[in-house]
Parts: C-alpha cells; sequence; structure tokens
C-alpha cells in the first residue's frame, strides 16, 4: 500500500490529567532538550540490515515524509516511543508502520493524541516515553504485528549481561547518511553502578533508565536511535532507547541510556485500556 499524504485536522496534546486540543502550525511547548530532528537523529552504527519485516512491531515517526525517530506498536491504536522525539510543530506528523525500505511502501497514520509523561523533563530527559493513539485501529498482518510488554510490574532490572536487539532507520557511519532499509543490532545490558560514575554518565542514570553497548566492538545505536525499542527476553519490549554522546556515538565511556519500560507498565497501561 502506498503511503498516504492525508492530515488529521488536529492532535491533541495530553499532560496529566489536562487535555489540549493542538491545532495545525500551533507550536507545541515539550520541546526536547536536543530537537529530534538536530541532535537525537536515529543511527545505528555496526549493525545489519535485518530480514524484511522480521521486526513487524517497527514504526518510523515521520515529519513531511522525514523519518525523525522510531517507535514501536504496543496495542492496534497505540505507539510507544520517546518524549522528546515530539518536534516543535506536529503539522505533517504520521506514524508509519509495515516498512522495511525507509521510503518504501508503507502503511501510514494520523496522530489522534499525543500523550508525554507528565513527569518528563525535557532538560535532564527524565521520564522519556511518550504514547502516540493513532488515527484509527491498525489491521494486523505479517508485516505489522503488536510487541508484547512485560507482563510483571515488579520485575527485576535486566541484569548485566542480558543480550537484546535494537532497530532503527539511521545512519550507518558517525557522519553519512541514512540507512534506506531497516538495520538492527545486538546490544547487551550495562552494569548501572558503573555507567553512573565519574568516568561514565557521572549520575545521570536514574533508577528507571539503563544503560547499553553493542556486542561487537565499535558497534552502538548511535545518539540514541531514538524511540526505539529495546527487545530483550522473548520479544518483549524493555526499554525505549532515549539519548546517548552527541559527539562520538561509539564512545565507551557515554553508552546509550535507555527508559526502562517495567516502571511505566501502570501509566502505559491505563492510557491504552
Amino acid at each position: 500500500m502506498a503511503l498516504r499524504s492525508q492530515l488529521g485536522k488536529r492532535v491533541v496534546l495530553v499532560m496529566g490529567r489536562t487535555i489540549h486540543t493542538i491545532t495545525q502550525r500551533t507550536h507545541l511547548l515539550l520541546l526536547p532538550h536536543l530537537p529530534a530532528e538536530e541532535g537525537f537523529k536515529s543511527q545505528i552504527i555496526g549493525g545489519h540490515e535485518s530480514v524484511p519485516h522480521s521486526h513487524p512491531y517497527m514504526a518510523s515517526l515521520k515529519k513531511n515524509r522525514n523519518h525523525i525517530c522510531g517507535g514501536v506498536l504496543i496495542h492496534k491504536q497505540w505507539v510507544l516511543t520517546a518524549a522528546h522525539c515530539l518536534p516543535e510543530r506536529t503539522e505533517l506528523l504520521r506514524v508509519v508502520l509495515a516498512l522495511h525500505k525507509l521510503q518504501g511502501p508503507g502503511v501510514s497514520f494520523g496522530i489522534k493524541k499525543i500523550i508525554p509523561h507528565p513527569a518528563y523533563n525535557k532538560k535532564s530527559l527524565e521520564n522519556d516515553i511518550m504514547l502516540l493513539q493513532l488515527d484509527r485501529k491498525v489491521k494486523l498482518n505479517s508485516e505489522v504485528q503488536l510487541v508484547s510488554l512485560p507482563r510483571n510490574l515488579f520485575l527485576k532490572p535486566l541484569q548485566p549481561g542480558t543480550k537484546c536487539t535494537v532497530a532503527g532507520w539511521g545512519q550507518l557511519h558517525q557522519d553519512g547518511g541514512s540507512a534506506q532499509t531497516l538495520q538492527e543490532l545486538n546490544v547487551k545490558v550495562l552494569d548501572s553502578r558503573m555507567c553512573n560514575n565519574s568516568r561514565f554518565w557521572h549520575g545521570k542514570i536514574t533508577p528507571t533508565t539503563l544503560c547499553v553497548a553493542g556486542i561487537k566492538k565499535g558497534s552502538a545505536p548511535c545518539k540514541g536511535d531514538s524511540g526505539s525499542p529495546l527487545i530483550c527476553k522473548g520479544e518483549k519490549v524493555y526499554g525505549i532507547i532515549s539519548f546517548s554522546s552527541k559527539g562520538n556515538c561509539v564512545d565507551v565511556f557515554k553508552p546509550p541510556v535507555v527508559t526502562a519500560v517495567v516502571p511505566y507498565l501502570s501509566w502505559i497501561k491505563k492510557i491504552i485500556s
């Protein structure tokens, strides 16, 4: 199916219990510390092309047909992504599913509601998680599938060394162009205490975040591969890629940081139920 270019007439931005209707051409106040289009472009370095549609839960958040962030389909009408992915202006903002080639066939959706976590901090990027309600329910097929959430709110944090996968469309090299097909990368979870010490992120890692690193030397989900899911333990989404080093994507002392999903399960389920 070819991409549809039609736009929804309005987007509803929800913060806490207050619902604001945002018309097109309206500036939003929820700006990321670094704009998604500039500071956190989705990139994967050292990965490889995925088998087409082997990650059928992947979503591309596009503005004016340009990919700005990844996301993950968790419900027939809801996509989970990073809160900092919300651009300053929401006109021409779409979610596209069923993609392998970034500019290839897909199924495009308007966005009915934008719900960043109410405690999201645009400066520190704490609680960097957001839900997008699509303008209609998706039709599931071999190219579009839901990903499972962890079931237990009281699950222990992922242990250091746990192997996971991230996927996304983006630069294949530090200063290169975006990948035209979906890339994937095997990563492992790092020890949070080590990642938080003075040689690494120096106190920026909170109990609701964790660090990951590419298993292969010189590989990394560069600059957070914003909004893309961290998939672990039987194809469940355990995290949303949040931020990384601004300068060197494979800096071993500034590994990518992920917003853990488990601490937000109650919030997610309350919104989408």
